[in-house]
C-alpha cells in the first residue's frame, strides 16, 4: 500500500467531520456533486470547511482526501514564491485535487497528471506583478481558460484539462525563450551605454572638482567644453580612470584652471612661467596617447592666446564657471569587494510595495563600470537601473526583500508526505500501543476472571471439604454415639442376660438353636469357680459345657433361650435384643 493510500484509509485528525461508529458507504454522486458545485461557485473555503457545512455523511476516504488536499495546496502556495493574485486563483484546484486523491490516491500527484504539470509551470511567474498592464493579458487569459476546463472536467472527461495544459506549457516555453532573447539583447545594449555613463560621470565629477568656484576666461571654458572634455571621456571610456591617459589628462585640466583663473596663477610668476613653457606640449602629448594621432596645432589657439596674455600681465575677463555638483564617487577606481557582493545577488528574485501593489523584479546583472545593477521583469524589458549600494540600503531598510527559491509541487508533496507520515506513523503506535494495552487489560482480566474462578472454586471446594467434614464427623459423631448406646445396650443386656443366666439353677431348661434343629439341655451343674455350665439332655447324656458368658452371648444374638423364667423373661429379652439388633 502506498504511503497516500495509507493517510487517505488510516489517517485520523481531530475535528474533522469522520463517520461515527462503521465506515460510511462512498456516496460518489453526492460527494462528486458537493466538490463540483463549490468549484462552480468559486469557493475560496477549504475543501474540509465545506464538508463540514453540509449534512452529509462523509467516508473516512473521503473525508481524508480533502484534508489531504488542503494540506498540500496550503503548502504549496505558501511557499511558491507565486504573487498572491495567482495564489488566490490557483487555490481551488484543491477541490479538483480532493476528487482525483479520493479516486486515484497517489496516481492523483503523479508527475504526468495535469494537475501536477500545471503547478510545476506556475514556477515561471514567479516575476510576474498584477500591474492591469498588457503582460497581465495573456495570464488572465490563461487562468480563465484552465477555470472553464476544470469545470469541464468535473462534469465528465480531462480532455480539455490536458489539452489546456499542454497549450500552456507550450505557450510558456515560447516566453520563456522571448524573455531571455530580450534579457540578452538589453544586457548588451546596457553593458555598453554603462561604460559611457561612467565615462561621462567621471568627466563630470573631475569638472565639479577642479571647475566650481572659479573665475575662467570665456574661451578657455569653451576650449575645456567643446575639446577637452570630450578627450576625458574617449580616455575614461577607451582606458579607464585608473590608467594613464586619464591621470594625464586630469592632471592637465587641473593645469588649465589654474592658468584660467587670475587669482591662481597670479600668485606664483615663477609657477606661470613654468607651466607656460610645458602646457601646449603637454596638451599634444595626451591628445596623441588618447587619440592615436597628432592634433591640429590650431586647437589648442585659445590655450596659447591665454598664456601670452598672462605672460604679459594683461588683464583678461573672467566669468564663473557654472558647473553642475556631481558625485565625486566616480573619481575612485570601483569597489571590489562591493563588485563581488553585488554579483552574488544577480540572478534571483525580489519584490518591493509600490502604491499598494507588490512589484516583482529581476536582478538581472551587474555594471562593473557605474556599480549600477540592472532590473528586469518577466518578459526580459527593463524596469531600472539603479547604483547597487542603493539597492543594499533599500534591502537593509527592508523595503526590498529577496524573494525566495521556487519550490516546485514535487518538494512540497515530499515535505507534506513526510510530515504526515510521522503523524501516522505515531497513530499507530498509539493504535498498537492501545491495542497491546487492551490485549494486556483482557488478559489481566482473564487472569482476574480466572483467579477469581479459582478462588471460588477453592472457597467451594474448602466448603465441600469443610461440609464433608461436618458430615463425617456428624456421622462419626452419630456412629460413635449409637455404638456407645450400643456398648450400653449391650452392656446392659450382657449384664441382664448374665444375671437371667446366673439366676438358672440345677434343673433350668435352655434350647439351642431353632426350628427342627433346636436341641433343649437341661442344667445339670454349675461350676462357679471358672463359670462353667454343664448341660445335659432329658436323657441326662450328651453332656455340653457352656461358660456363662457364652451362653449370655448367645442368649443375646438369639441362639439359645432360657426357657425356664417364662414368657415374661421371654417378651423382655426379645424386646432388648430386639433393640440391639436395630441399632447394629
Amino acid at each position: 500500500m502506498s504511503l497516500i493510500e495509507s493517510i487517505i484509509t488510516e489517517l485520523r485528525i481531530p475535528d474533522l467531520p469522520y463517520p461515527v461508529g462503521q465506515s460510511a458507504p462512498d456516496d460518489s454522486s453526492r460527494w462528486h456533486s458537493t466538490l463540483s458545485e463549490a468549484w462552480q461557485a468559486g469557493s475560496d473555503e477549504r475543501v474540509v470547511t465545506h464538508l463540514q457545512r453540509t449534512d452529509a455523511v462523509w467516508s473516512m476516504r473521503q473525508v481524508n482526501a480533502a484534508y489531504l488536499a488542503d494540506r498540500i495546496m496550503n503548502v504549496f502556495l505558501r511557499r511558491s514564491g507565486l504573487h498572491p493574485y495567482l495564489v488566490h486563483r490557483a487555490a481551488r484546484l484543491r477541490f479538483w485535487l480532493a476528487l482525483d486523491l479520493e479516486a486515484r490516491g497517489a496516481e492523483a500527484v503523479s508527475e504526468q497528471r495535469p494537475l501536477h504539470r500545471w503547478l510545476d509551470s506556475l514556477q515561471a511567474l514567479r516575476g510576474w506583478s498584477r500591474t492591469g498592464g498588457r503582460s497581465d493579458r495573456p495570464v488572465e487569459s490563461h487562468l480563465a481558460a484552465m477555470e472553464q476546463a476544470v469545470g469541464e472536467a468535473f462534469r465528465g472527461g480531462e480532455e480539455p484539462l490536458e489539452a489546456c495544459v499542454s497549450d500552456w506549457l507550450e505557450q510558456i516555453s515560447h516566453q520563456a525563450e522571448q524573455a531571455e532573447r530580450v534579457a540578452q539583447r538589453l544586457w548588451q545594449t546596457e553593458s555598453g551605454a554603462a561604460g559611457q555613463r561612467a565615462a561621462e560621470q567621471a568627466v563630470r565629477a573631475a569638472l565639479s572638482r577642479t571647475c566650481r568656484g572659479r573665475q575662467l576666461p570665456a574661451s578657455l571654458w569653451a576650449f575645456i567644453e567643446d575639446d577637452w572634455r570630450v578627450l576625458m571621456r574617449r580616455a575614461a571610456l577607451e582606458h579607464g580612470i585608473d590608467s594613464e591617459p586619464w591621470r594625464h589628462a586630469f592632471r592637465l585640466l587641473e593645469w588649465l584652471i589654474w592658468v584660467g583663473d587670475g587669482n591662481l596663477c597670479g600668485q606664483d610668476r615663477n609657477r606661470l612661467y613654468h607651466v607656460g613653457e610645458q602646457l601646449t606640449d603637454k596638451l599634444v602629448q595626451v591628445v596623441t596617447l588618447v587619440e592615436g594621432r597628432d592634433p591640429d596645432p590650431q586647437r589648442f589657439a585659445p590655450v596659447d592666446a591665454l598664456l601670452a596674455r598672462r605672460l604679459r600681465d594683461e588683464a583678461v575677463e573672467q566669468e564663473a564657471a557654472s558647473i553642475p555638483e556631481a558625485d565625486p564617487r566616480w573619481l575612485e577606481r570601483p569597489d571590489e569587494a562591493q563588485g563581488d557582493e553585488a554579483r552574488s545577488w544577480v540572478g534571483s528574485w525580489y519584490l518591493y510595495e509600490a502604491d499598494g501593489q507588490q512589484i516583482r523584479q529581476f536582478l538581472t546583472g551587474f555594471l562593473e563600470e557605474t556599480g549600477e545593477v540592472l532590473w528586469t521583469n518577466a518578459r526580459g524589458a527593463k524596469l531600472d537601473i539603479e547604483p547597487f549600494r542603493s539597492v543594499r540600503e533599500r534591502f537593509e531598510a527592508g523595503e526590498l526583500t529577496h524573494l525566495p527559491e521556487a519550490y516546485p509541487f514535487a518538494g512540497v508533496l515530499s515535505d507534506t508526505l513526510d510530515s504526515l507520515q510521522r503523524v501516522l506513523e505515531s497513530q499507530r503506535k498509539q493504535r498498537e500501543e492501545a491495542r497491546d494495552k487492551a490485549r494486556e487489560e483482557a488478559e489481566a482480566l482473564r487472569r482476574a476472571q480466572e483467579q477469581a474462578f479459582e478462588e471460588e472454586r477453592q472457597r467451594e471446594q474448602e466448603r465441600e471439604e469443610r461440609e464433608a467434614r461436618e458430615r463425617a464427623e456428624a456421622e462419626r459423631e452419630a456412629r460413635d454415639e449409637a455404638e456407645t448406646r450400643r456398648i450400653n445396650d449391650e452392656a446392659e443386656i450382657r449384664e441382664k442376660v448374665l444375671a437371667e443366666v446366673d439366676r438358672l439353677e440345677a434343673g433350668s431348661w435352655i434350647q439351642l438353636g431353632s426350628g427342627e434343629e433346636a436341641l433343649r439341655l437341661k442344667l445339670a451343674l454349675r461350676i462357679r469357680a471358672s463359670g462353667k455350665l454343664v448341660f445335659v439332655d432329658r436323657y441326662g447324656l450328651n453332656r455340653r459345657e457352656i461358660l456363662r458368658e457364652d451362653l449370655a452371648t448367645r442368649v443375646r444374638d438369639g441362639e439359645a433361650q432360657l426357657l425356664s423364667e417364662g414368657a415374661e423373661f421371654a417378651d423382655t429379652l426379645s424386646r432388648v435384643v430386639g433393640r440391639l439388633r436395630v441399632g447394629r
